[in-house]
């Protein structure tokens, strides 16, 4: 409390105490001993007595805010008007009570405590989603983005001191087998693992980064080819020695591909580029490591077979879809289905996306890709279509999103096979706008006009921003898996609490991924959670089988 007189302050804790109160308090009456007292303790409420004479209410009320911005402030006054009042809440005060009615403290304290928890959650939540935007949420290594401006601020130190740098880019081999037998889950703990084992053995002007999936970057600075041979020679050893993952041990290899500056590029792009080559080059000569050499050229025999492949597999039908259920937590019913291409190679068999997508968005072969996906959703789904009505929705790459005829195109698709719109949802990332905003935004809005579905999946873990999130004409949020994976240990608890509410708010629907267990079912449905898919639910099937689920499932969830 902030006042003179004892005697109010007394009445003000008596107050208190008859609302229910146990009442912790400390009195001040100038601003040394209020800096003093909020320096010492956290405190639940300020009450400001608007007559005090040591320290102005105003400068107390501001001497608050700049402590703790969330610490819920009531004024007490003997008189009041509404200039008195106007002037309180000017300052800060969440309400201005007379001390004649006192009565009303309590009440007003309930609403202010409740209030002020709220905006602390919220900033916590937003602080989170920051940190998530240039962070990889799995393994709370920096991303491709922070990397991307960690290596090119390093590249300016080097260039002006005349020092080397190093770049390292190292894949795991056999991870995906791992994935396969084990589960995400022993997948996921080896990751954190390596990333663990990574980041620990390196120095703290290095900056060990999760590119995605198996794949991580180091930058050194100040360091040349025999010291990043060096580095690289102490990290595949590193990452060699066994993890204990459930009561197992899991060992891996790795593949690890270097490349310098100022020898091998000048820039970020030329030297990420190059030692990716370089990677390749060590994985499919298996000699572990690899410096980047011009004769590698970044097109190696490997990735030119695998482009000429991957053109092959457009041509001879060689991609098929399997589609993932999401069911409506309050219901129960299948509302929707996520579709998700798969290739059968005549060489290695089915192939999952990581293996693919990313050579196809590099050389340009995704807009072809991305047309057969949608074709076959929109024909597997609308021939004939299911009743109740449902949303399948596809995953839309940035560089897609770029081709001003897609709407067109779609528009098309959807007429030839009789599918209404709305029967289609797109995903995309909280990223896409970012290379070309202006095409992006033109593309999403024609889309959404048709009323095609707009949704953004894996949300938390790009560029979060609520200015952000309104620019953008979307239906639905999908909160990533890697927030889910950890809901029941407490750990991403508020992050999807507050993203409910935030999309609630917006008026979206939430749907979240990576649903495995019965009690993150229960937890999601007691947060409110709109939709869930995951493997809990029903792993990926082809159409047929998904389907004749659907109809068993629907018809119990409706009964």
């Amino acid at each position: 409390m902030i006042g003179d007189s004892p005697a109010d302050e007394t009445l003000v804790v008596e107050a208190l105490t008859r609302g229910g109160y146990d009442v912790a308090h400390q009195r001040v009456n100038d601003s040394e001993a209020l800096t003093a007292a909020l320096g010492r303790r956290a405190s639940s409420i300020a009450i400001v007595d608007a007559t005090v004479t040591g320290v102005p209410a105003a400068v107390a009320l501001d001497l608050i805010r700049v402590h703790d911005a969330d610490l819920p402030c009531i004024v007490i006054a003997d008189w009041g008007g509404d200039e008195a009042v106007v002037a309180a809440m000017r300052c800060g005060a969440r309400d201005f009570i007379l001390k004649r009615h006192l009565e009303r403290l309590a009440p007003a304290v309930d609403r202010e405590l409740g209030e002020a928890g709220a905006r602390r959650e919220r900033r916590r939540a937003e602080k989170r989603l920051a940190y998530l935007a240039y962070h990889d949420p799995l393994t709370d290594l920096p991303n491709r983005l922070l990397l991307h401006d960690r290596l090119a601020q390093a590249l300016r130190v080097a260039a002006r001191t005349s020092t080397s740098l190093a770049l390292l880019i190292l894949d795991l081999n056999g991870f995906k087998e791992i994935n396969d037998t084990l589960g995400h889950h022993a997948g996921d703990r080896l990751l954190q693992c390596v990333a663990s084992r990574v980041r620990g053995m390196l120095r703290d002007a290095d900056t060990v980064a999760r590119l995605g999936g198996d794949e991580f970057a180091i930058v050194l600075p100040v360091t040349d080819v025999n010291g990043a041979l060096l580095t690289a020679e102490k990290v595949l050893h590193e990452i060699e020695q066994p993890c204990v993952i459930d009561h197992r041990a899991l060992s891996v290899r790795s593949s690890l591909g270097i490349s310098c500056f100022p020898e091998h590029g000048t820039s970020a792009e030329a030297l990420l580029q190059r030692a990716d080559v370089a990677m390749y080059v060590a994985k499919s000569d298996r000699v572990g490591i690899a410096v980047y050499a011009p004769s590698q050229d970044r097109h190696t025999h490997r990735r030119l077979t695998l482009i000429s492949e991957l053109r092959t597999g457009l041509d001879e039908n060689q991609f098929t879809l399997e589609y993932q259920p999401i069911v409506h937590l309050p219901t129960n019913v299948v509302t929707g289905v996520e579709a998700l291409v798969r290739w059968n190679h005549p060489k290695q068999g089915r192939v999952m996306p990581d293996g693919f997508i990313h050579l196809a968005e590099q050389t340009g072969l995704i807009n072809p890709l991305t047309t057969i996906i949608l074709e076959t959703a929109i024909r597997e789904w609308s021939q004939p279509p299911p009743v109740p009505p449902l949303t399948v929705a596809v995953n839309l790459s940035p560089r897609t999103l770029q081709d001003p005829g897609l709407p067109r195109r779609i528009a098309d698709m959807l007429a030839v096979y009789g599918a209404p719109p709305q029967s289609l949802a797109l995903e995309i990332t909280e990223n896409i706008l970012m290379s070309d905003p202006v095409r992006s935004m033109d593309c999403l809005k024609g889309l959404h006009e048709m009323g095609v579905r707009i949704v953004i999946d894996d949300f938390g873990t790009g560029y979060s921003s609520l200015s952000y999130l309104r620019r953008l004409p979307v239906d639905e949020l999908k909160i990533d898996r890697s927030f889910i994976t950890g809901l029941l240990e407490g750990a991403d608890d508020v992050i999807v609490r507050s993203t409910i509410d935030l999309a609630h708010n917006l008026g979206l629907t939430v749907v979240a991924e990576g649903v495995e267990s019965d009690e993150v079912h229960a937890r999601l449905m007691a947060l409110g959670c709109d939709a869930v898919q995951g493997t809990f639910i029903r792993a990926p099937a082809p159409m047929a089988e998904v389907r004749a689920w659907i109809g068993s499932q629907n018809l119990l969830g409706l009964m």
